[in-house]
């Protein structure tokens, strides 16, 4: 047998997938970007050092000063070393042209960091300045977006069952109804309110009589408006009408059963009353409330009509029968219902988290607030 024919074949090279085409693309595309990033930072660097040191060794300002430059031209695609007509590189290579090649970005990029890093290192900033920098940025956005448009609250009693459980996290949508100032409560205060809320919204605000907690209830009555209250049913005559009208309910044939806490008192997980389950319904928004099969008496004097005054909404839990709410409010021994349209802090728009007495309850999370 000769000795050719006993070496074995070559396995033929494998033509590259589309695939694998696109992800050495991809990758060279990567690279490119992370080099310029490199540059770039240290470009910013070297500057903001020749700006602020005045009495830098001239040889060394020379040298930063031309490697900025032939910096700035390759990022320009100026530079001449990619013209051909020079016969110093051909841009059809690659390695020479800085928008099909990384290799003179990367040249450009390691000729700045050994600036960096050698002659300049004592002037340079600490390298925890930057993360400091990052993370003061970071913390920023993140106290802009508690303080104008989002804040989270977590739910700390029973008041808006069914709708909303003991210690659900929802987040607060603050931008919707007007520019607030921000850790103001006594008395709140708002730069520009551009919408009112509409009945049905759900909003968290601040307590109106000692301005000292935030509560989450319904909206049902806006201002001007008169409410009444009576056999379970919500009656609303707006501003300016003459006509009484009602939010539409029916009681639903489902088991009502909840767990309810006050972590404000402290209590443990305990069994909420026995209840009763409704579905009221205005316009194309719908709701469930709930009431208790046994409800609390109230004084023969307590009121069930209501006016609205021209700045403030009226308010109600869910958990009819067990919500301090407008109905309650009072001021020098007065019904006071009234929520000032200042102490609105935003509308509830969806549940983040769940936790309740026994775990997570994971089919509420992300699940929007009507």
């Amino acid at each position: 047998m000769s000795r050719r024919n006993s070496r074995k074949k070559s396995a033929p090279r494998e033509a590259p997938t589309r695939l694998g085409l696109w992800w050495a693309r991809f990758s060279r595309w990567r690279r490119r970007r992370r080099e310029l990033g490199e540059g770039k930072e240290a470009a910013k660097e070297i500057r903001r050092v020749l700006r602020r040191k005045t009495e830098l060794d001239p040889a060394v300002r020379r040298d930063a000063e031309n490697a900025l430059r032939v910096w700035d031209e390759m990022r320009a695609g100026k530079d001449g070393s990619a013209d051909p007509k020079n016969g110093s590189a051909d841009p059809k290579n690659g390695s020479a042209d800085p928008k099909n090649g990384s290799g003179d970005l990367h040249a450009g990029a390691a000729e700045l960091v050994r600036l960096l890093e050698g002659p300049l290192a004592e002037h340079r900033r600490h390298p925890a300045w930057g993360y400091a920098f990052s993370f003061l940025i970071a913390a920023s956005f993140a106290l802009f977006l508690r303080a104008f448009v989002f804040e989270p609250f977590r739910i700390p009693s029973g008041s808006m069952v069914p709708t909303l459980q003991v210690g659900d996290y929802i987040y607060v949508n603050k931008f919707v109804y007007g520019l607030r100032v921000p850790f103001t409560s006594d008395p709140p205060k708002h730069f520009v309110m551009w919408s009112l809320p509409e009945r049905g919204d759900v909003v968290v605000f601040i307590e109106p009589i000692h301005n000292g907690e935030d509560w989450i209830k319904r909206v049902i009555g806006l201002p001007g408006d008169r409410i009444r209250f009576r056999d379970r049913t919500i009656y609303y005559l707006p501003k300016g009408e003459t006509e009484w009208r009602a939010v539409k309910n029916r009681k639903l044939d489902e088991p009502c059963a909840y767990m309810d806490r006050n972590e404000k008192l402290n209590e443990d997980w305990h069994p909420g009353s026995p209840c009763e389950l409704y579905e009221e319904r205005l316009g194309k928004r719908s709701w469930r409330v709930i009431y208790d099969v046994a409800p609390r008496q109230l004084p023969l004097e307590f009121p069930t009509e209501w006016e609205v005054p021209g700045h403030c909404v009226f308010v109600m839990g869910d958990n009819r029968d067990n919500s301090e709410d407008s109905r309650f409010l009072t001021k020098d021994g007065q019904p006071a219902p009234c929520v000032p349209l200042e102490n609105l802090k935003g509308r509830a728009e969806f549940i983040w988290l769940s936790p309740g007495p026994d775990g997570q309850r994971w089919g509420r999370l992300f699940t929007g607030v009507r």
